[in-house]
């Protein structure tokens, strides 16, 4: 994604705080001339951060220069962070399996011998093998808890 553009306002906001930073003495004056420079001809917000990230505040603000629109993030796993185990992989494709390869067998057995019943276990195991997919996946991890504070442990 290109970088977003700063405006005059950005370029002035920063060369008043690199002036901060030289009346403060954190700067020597080639130092000052050499970041001032860049703050001036900066065209992004990444070229104006660079020129302040070993020094403290004062920063210049920033915040105008972000992209209109969130970055587009693609997650392949369940969403609530769920993660799919060797267990719920493996039913998943016992139920694929069963209506892939049971469906055509319930047919027959129904057009040959009128069992039509067959369709109702078919379709119960590959109902019951996706839910025990589902059931068989890691659940999120809550972040900043132990073990014993998630709840989980007996106690």
């Amino acid at each position: 994604m290109a970088e977003i553009r700063v405006s005059s306002a950005e370029r002035d906001d920063a060369a008043a705080a690199l002036g901060a930073h030289r009346a403060s003495g954190r700067l020597t004056q080639t130092e000052y001339d050499a970041r001032y420079q860049r703050a001036v001809e900066a065209n992004s917000r990444a070229e104006l951060e660079v020129l302040f990230d070993d020094l403290p505040a004062p920063h210049p603000d920033l915040s105008g220069a972000v992209s209109p629109r969130p970055p587009t993030v693609v997650n392949p796993e369940w969403p609530g962070g769920r993660v799919a185990t060797r267990a719920s992989r493996v039913m998943d494709v016992v139920g694929v399996l069963s209506l892939l390869v049971g469906l055509p067998v319930a047919i027959v057995m129904t057009a040959v011998f009128g069992l039509w019943w067959t369709f109702l276990v078919v379709l119960g195991i590959g109902v019951l093998a996706m839910v025990l997919g589902v059931a068989f996946m890691t659940p999120p991890a809550t972040p900043g808890l132990t073990d014993d504070e998630d709840g989980d442990a007996p106690g």
